[in-house]
């Protein structure tokens, strides 16, 4: 049995929301919307339980993770797009650009075969892209880092944090209760010094519990 304690509301100025965002109702590509509409519902909680080697190793590696799931899983994994949005800037992003930068946020899932394994929640610059990566990010649903690949484009990640939290809206995309607990990382991606975005990676705690 998982044993949590609540341990209030997280820091708004501190995350990246919870809840998906979806494409406008005429399908046209993402809207512009206010900026109150980005926000985070979670609750963070400590569990009593120690992460798995390999929970561990998703929060801490510097490349992609969706190798490591499909290396875990033994299945080809695919990215589904669940939603996306346009929004201006404002200071919870300061560390990364001017206030009312346009920004996109992409939410997809890392699907295995008949199984959901993992919710990635992406916020970019998006005037520091280049056309065919800007296009691409709107109208389908490849993964940015094959974008990146393709490209030749040189990036590094840097950690920002961690944090276990309760998400109906995120546990609602997996086989777990609503209130399972959600583990997550977020971090920056740099190119040239300069920071394209943020990324934030979420699966349910029950999830890759098991021994390699």
């Amino acid at each position: 049995m998982q044993i949590i304690k609540q341990v209030g509301h997280m820091d708004m100025n501190k995350s990246i929301k919870c809840n998906p965002l979806d494409k406008s109702e005429s399908g046209e590509g993402p809207k512009l919307l206010p900026q109150k509409n980005f926000v985070s519902e979670g609750t963070e909680v400590v569990v009593e339980q120690p992460l798995s080697t390999f929970q561990q190793i998703l929060l801490k590696t510097d490349g992609t993770v969706t190798d490591l799931i499909a290396l875990y899983t033994g299945e080809s994994i695919k990215v589904k797009k669940v939603g996306q949005k346009m929004f201006l800037s404002d200071v919870r992003q300061e560390f990364f650009c001017p206030p009312e930068t346009p920004l996109l946020e992409r939410n997809v899932l890392l699907c295995g075969d008949n199984k959901n394994y993992l919710y990635a929640e992406s916020v970019f610059v998006f005037g520091l892209l280049s056309r065919s990566i800007q296009y691409k990010l709107l109208e389908t649903d490849c993964p940015i880092g094959l974008m990146w690949k393709e490209e030749k484009l040189e990036t590094y990640r840097h950690i920002l944090g961690h944090k276990t939290e309760i998400c109906e809206t995120v546990s609602a995309y997996f086989d777990v209760p609503s209130h399972t607990p959600i583990v997550s990382r977020t971090y920056s991606i740099y190119h040239q010094s300069k920071i394209l975005g943020t990324i934030t990676e979420k699966f349910p705690v029950t999830y890759f519990r098991e021994n390699m």
